[in-house]
């Protein structure tokens, strides 16, 4: 299977994109900014020109209508060179291909483009104390009031949800017991934000709900917000792929210059047979794992059904960026254990690629799933 790029265009559209990361955005935010929206907007803003942040969302409803490919291209490059600004990015626009399925009337138009151009943030908020992969026992309420729905809830590690103006809730009717999506406005209903620190870092929120929304701001899902989010996490289970897949080839290429750089006995640590050996096996991993992210996401594109390949696309290529950044910690000694060196933040981050979506145990039941016809959860 050719990998893409497949034609010159995307070859341009990645290589423009990946330049201006090394140039603009490599740096990374500082600590105290990261959970700044003031600071993180400009940088989203500058991401929309390259399709990442309204790429996904069809050209009718405000986006660039890309194709899932290349969407998955920008990604991946992204999250090699930029992964600070990139992932709130990915979120806001994963939020705004929800909008652009299911809002209706002025919820769509109040949130949908501001969103798109990156003067709103949003999240998405499933994830429970109880249970996380089994959204199907959501316990967050939403209870039918006279002039709308009060919801009543905890949700937990929401990612972009110390940042986001506002956010999508998946929350149980207590009318029919039908899951649906409600749009919560921060600012306007109240909810409140405790950030969360994973891995040593600020990137994800508890979201506590005793809020009441108008009737307009349930999502036009008629009991079908289970699965709408199912179908979302389809596409991003692929995606996630993709993020571990540029976090391996970061780490890859921090272990390929350290390595030239690094002279042993008389020569550089390269021209060690060990050395390329570790070398090689990344390098032919990563390229296993970007040929069942693609597949995926040209499954998705070809309107063929995906979920399986998803599910083995996240599985590999979650465990392999770990096997990857293991090795390269290995090649870099005690550097690349020290906090000062991208590498050591890389492992946090990959650590974090394997839970998110679904962790691996519950891609194996889904593939499991497949291959026996048997439900095993």
């Amino acid at each position: 299977m050719l990998l893409p790029p497949w034609d010159d265009e995307q070859q341009a559209l990645v290589t423009s994109f990946s330049r201006f990361c090394r140039e603009r955005l490599a740096a990374g935010l500082p600590d105290a900014a990261r959970a700044d929206p003031a600071a993180v907007r400009p940088l989203l803003k500058a991401l929309l020109p390259f399709g990442l942040g309204n790429g996904r969302v069809p050209a009718t409803s405000g986006g660039l209508g890309l194709d899932a490919v290349t969407a998955g291209l920008l990604l991946e490059a992204g999250v090699e060179h930029a992964y600070d600004v990139v992932t709130p990015a990915f979120i806001n626009e994963t939020v705004a291909v929800i909008l652009a399925r299911h809002g209706q009337g002025a919820v769509r138009e109040r949130y949908l483009a501001p969103l798109l151009a990156a003067e709103r943030i949003g999240c998405t908020a499933n994830t429970e104390p109880s249970g996380g992969s089994d959204v199907g026992q959501t316990a967050t309420r939403a209870t039918p009031t006279a002039t709308g729905f009060r919801l009543r809830g905890t949700k937990v590690w929401i990612t972009n949800g110390h940042l986001a103006d506002f956010a999508v809730v998946l929350a149980r009717s207590d009318e029919s017991g039908a899951l649906d999506l409600y749009v919560v406005d921060r600012e306007a209903h109240g909810y409140l934000v405790d950030p969360l620190v994973t891995n040593g870092e600020t990137t994800t929120a508890q979201l506590t709900f005793d809020v009441e929304v108008p009737r307009d701001h349930r999502l036009a899902t008629d009991g079908g917000g289970l699965g709408a989010m199912l179908s979302i996490f389809q596409e991003a289970r692929a995606l996630v792929a993709i993020t571990a897949i540029g976090l391996a080839q970061a780490a890859q290429a921090s272990a390929l210059a350290y390595t030239e750089g690094r002279v042993l006995f008389g020569a550089p640590l390269t021209a060690k047979q060990l050395v390329q050996a570790k070398l090689a096996d990344s390098d032919t991993e990563i390229a296993a794992a970007r040929g069942l992210a693609f597949h995926a996401l040209a499954l998705k594109d070809h309107g063929r059904p995906f979920d399986l390949a998803s599910a083995r696309a996240k599985l590999f290529a979650t465990e392999m960026a770990q096997r990857v950044v293991d090795r390269s910690q290995q090649l870099l000694g005690g550097y690349g254990t020290t906090p000062d060196h991208p590498v050591e933040r890389l492992a946090r981050l990959v650590a974090m690629s394997r839970i998110y979506e679904g962790p691996s145990d519950v891609q194996r039941l889904i593939i499991g799933r497949a291959l026996t016809g048997r439900a095993a959860f």
